[in-house]
């Protein structure tokens, strides 16, 4: 669903996409391009075209999310090079507070003439991870308009902040971007959803915010997490009822639940059933942030980022969207009366014995969150046949008494190196291949309680040229998949890559619906010729190993010289 919400209208293409998450999954960061891909990529898992849709758009893509919280991938993946550039992390705001918003904005251009630009917003309670939890989505269209909304500041605020907080400075090209997507959504004119009278955005945590009001007669508050105080801020009078998870409930004390009603998410619920489409994943664990206001015949709706803690509206970057409409549609009842889809999943909460909570279990998270904040220098050095990478700050590692710290390279499990508490980082790794090169560094904190890891982002000083090149030139080998690349790079989609099949040497393989390999070259030549330079330096690099044999399709190199040459040619006319 949410790589649906992404995807760009009929005859659009996304020009500009920003998201902010407070954890982030790096395999699920490499899918989200595709959503913005031509429609054929969409649906493919071929890692050639998931290259292809990564590479084609990730210099429109920034995705910011909180230090130590990019979780570590199961297995090392050479893919993971082209999101490099998107990803930014950003440092807590304050000491003991989290940066804890959920939002995609997107910018979206026609491919044709007309130059329209449209707008959408998407504001979550879901990371940017594979979760498969109980969330809540709302998508806002819209498109620029002609002066500033004062509604809208908290979005251009909030787009601000994450770049203030961000460990390392963004690229000017990257910042300047964000820059003008911001002015767009300061400016923008949002679609209301059905029955919503008003509108406005809260973004807690950046200065200047203005307190939410929950004043009402009657509230409904659904959240994973919750403390007293929390409820307190957000249902401060009237009838209560709380949506929330089993644990969290048994942590309360009894006074904060009394006069309420409180629910859980039944444990059967989203279980697949007859009637349940094919292939439907089922949902477990309540993630959702909502809340809902009743006053007179008014319900104000409020969803987002924010959980029900002293912390989400005390100091943490969030992000809610109110929504006002009559309480017949908008209210309590809606959700919780009992002919409401919701009410179906919901069970009522019955008290447990809960465990005592732990004063240490967040110790080495928070070390992690405080070590992934130190700025991270990974210089790269060619070496006779191999290359190293020395990761430096000037900071000091975080001194954690009784606690282990090492780091390792993702592109290298196992070879981690210890860090010295309370002095700045100094590590060596060495005997590295070019495709070893990654700022990804994995961080580990262990005691005897357990242990934490997290992917850090260093900042990479020496990449050497066409590094990632050569990560598409490890990625193709063999004359079928150089095909595929070719026919995705021309943007022919994966239905016509997908018939380059197993006789790369016959006829077949040169033709995809009727269009010949030769004669989409010479359209690329004349329309779209810088569509060919990465094609030129795969091949140069392909010749440059000498596997021309093995992996350029039989008359390639004869073809291919035909349209250097004409290229060329076509060249000197310019500059003549």
């Amino acid at each position: 669903m949410l790589l649906d919400a992404l995807r760009p209208p009929p005859g659009m293409r996304m020009s500009r996409a920003v998201a902010l998450t407070f954890t982030l999954d790096l395999e699920s960061l490499l899918i989200a391009p595709l959503a913005f891909a031509a429609h054929g990529l969409r649906e493919s898992t071929d890692p050639i075209a998931v290259m292809e849709g990564v590479r084609r758009c990730a210099d429109r893509i920034d995705v910011f999310c909180q230090t130590g919280q990019i979780a570590v991938p199961p297995t090392k993946s050479a893919l993971l090079a082209f999101v490099e550039p998107m990803v930014h992390q950003v440092r807590r705001p304050r000491p003991g507070r989290l940066f804890h918003p959920k939002l995609w904005a997107l910018r979206f251009e026609d491919e044709g003439a007309t130059g329209e630009t449209s707008l959408r917003l998407l504001v979550l309670s879901r990371n940017l991870t594979k979760d498969r939890s109980w969330d809540v989505c709302l998508r806002l269209e819209g498109y620029p308009g002609t002066r500033r909304v004062a509604g809208n500041k908290p979005l251009f605020d909030l787009l601000q902040r994450a770049m203030l907080l961000a460990v390392a400075p963004l690229p000017t090209d990257r910042q300047v971007a964000i820059e003008a997507l911001g002015e767009d959504l300061r400016r923008a004119e949002w679609e209301y959803p059905d029955g919503a009278s008003a509108m406005f955005f809260h973004a807690l945590g950046v200065p200047g915010a203005h307190r939410v009001d929950f004043a009402g007669t009657r509230h409904l508050v659904i959240s994973p997490f919750c403390t007293s105080d929390g409820l307190d801020r957000c249902a401060p009078s009237g009838k209560l009822a709380v949506v929330s998870r089993q644990e969290t409930l048994d942590c309360l004390p009894d006074e904060s639940l009394t006069g309420a009603e409180a629910l859980v998410v039944n444990e059967l619920a989203g279980l697949p059933t007859e009637e349940s489409p094919s292939g439907q994943e089922v949902l477990t664990g309540l993630h959702a942030k909502v809340y809902v206001v009743e006053k007179g015949h008014q319900a104000r709706v409020l969803l987002g980022s924010a959980n029900a803690t002293a912390a989400a509206f005390d100091g943490n970057v969030e992000l809610l969207v109110e929504m006002v409409g009559g309480r017949a549609q908008w209210g309590i009842d809606a959700l919780l009366g009992p002919k409401a889809a919701f009410r179906e999943l919901l069970e009522p909460y019955e008290r447990q014995t809960s465990a005592d909570a732990d004063p240490e279990a967040d110790r080495l998270r928070n070390l992690i969150r405080e070590l992934a904040a130190v700025p991270l220098l990974a210089t790269v050095m060619s070496e006779a046949d191999s290359y190293s990478i020395r990761l430096t700050s000037e900071d000091a590692v975080p001194d954690a008494p009784g606690v282990r710290i090492t780091a390792q390279l993702h592109t290298r499990r196992g070879e981690a190196t210890t860090l010295a508490a309370g002095q700045p980082v100094d590590a060596a790794f060495t005997g590295l291949t070019l495709v070893d090169i990654t700022p990804f560094v994995i961080v580990t904190a262990e005691d005897s309680t357990g242990r934490e890891q997290a992917v850090v982002l260093a900042t990479l000083v020496g990449d050497p040229e066409h590094r990632l090149d050569h990560v598409i030139a490890e990625q193709i080998d063999t004359p079928e998949k150089f095909l595929r690349f070719l026919l995705l790079m021309l943007g022919l989609g994966t239905e016509a890559a997908a018939a380059v099949s197993g006789g790369a040497g016959g006829a077949g393989a040169w033709r995809t619906g009727g269009t010949g390999i030769f004669e989409l070259l010479l359209n690329a030549l004349v329309d779209r010729p810088e569509q060919l330079d990465d094609l030129a330096r795969l091949v140069s690099r392909i010749e440059a190993s000498g596997s021309s044999q093995r992996l350029l399709p039989p008359g390639f190199a004869e073809l291919w010289k035909v349209i250097t040459e004409a290229r060329e040619a076509t060249a000197e006319e310019v500059r003549a």
